[in-house]
């Protein structure tokens, strides 16, 4: 991207044309206001990133206060009994997910509210409030960030297993089994959930992965806007 500015409309325009026929995508940044922003824009560590950081910090820390009262706190204060350790994994786990769908749906919104903008003023080619142009220019920090905690979220599920509480678990329902003598019958209700419920979050990973790829810019210039448009669709 280019970043163009200036109080001059001709003389940006064709500045912009100059740019596009080199290749390249100018960005129109407003009136001169806006170039001792733009000088200053390449010693910007990472500009895009911090909504989208700030945004996942304050979601992980409600998420994180909210489980750690239900599910530590609360057995502890009401039951007795100590499930801290459900803070190294289940507590994780627990959070990813949440904050995966929450940011992804963030992804997407903005374009629902400017398309309302849009039908609302008539026209499509006013400026969209600061506010939601910031937000729909960090839409891909947001996507990229989102499928990170999905990302967390499987490799703390595949874990799963070979936690001591979970093989504790498995364990006393194995003995409990032997001294009553007595083998549970497979549920194969249970058993088409779980596999459907596995089957539908591999599915969801991959679909969630693919959408990331195509995202990238040396991906995304490399399809076409009716294959980019069928990607993120579905």
């Amino acid at each position: 991207q280019v970043f163009v500015c200036g109080d001059d409309m001709e003389a940006k325009q064709m500045v912009m044309d100059i740019v596009r026929a080199l290749g390249l995508t100018p960005l129109d940044q407003g009136s001169l206001l806006a170039a001792q922003e733009i000088e200053n824009y390449p010693l910007q560590l990472f500009p895009m990133w911090k909504f989208p950081i700030l945004l996942s910090l304050g979601l992980i820390a409600f998420f994180f206060f909210y489980c750690l009262i239900r599910d530590v706190i609360y057995p502890y204060v009401y039951e007795n009994k100590d499930y801290s350790f459900f803070i190294a994994i289940s507590i994780a786990n627990r959070i990813c997910p949440i904050l995966a769908l929450i940011l992804l749906a963030l992804v997407y919104l903005p374009g629902v509210l400017a398309a309302i903008i849009q039908l609302y003023r008539g026209t499509k080619y006013r400026r969209f409030p600061d506010w939601l142009d910031k937000w729909m220019l960090c839409r891909k920090q947001l996507g990229l960030v989102a499928l990170a905690f999905a990302s967390l979220h499987v490799l703390y599920t595949l874990v799963i297993p070979i936690r001591s509480f979970v093989r504790w678990r498995i364990s006393s329902q194995i003995v409990s089994q032997a001294l009553k003598n007595k083998t549970e019958p497979l549920d194969t209700t249970n058993a088409w959930l779980s596999d459907s419920y596995l089957a539908l979050g591999i599915l969801g990973f991959f679909l969630f992965v693919l959408l990331g790829i195509t995202s990238l810019p040396s991906v995304s210039n490399n399809v076409n806007w009716r294959e980019f448009r069928f990607v993120q669709v579905r």
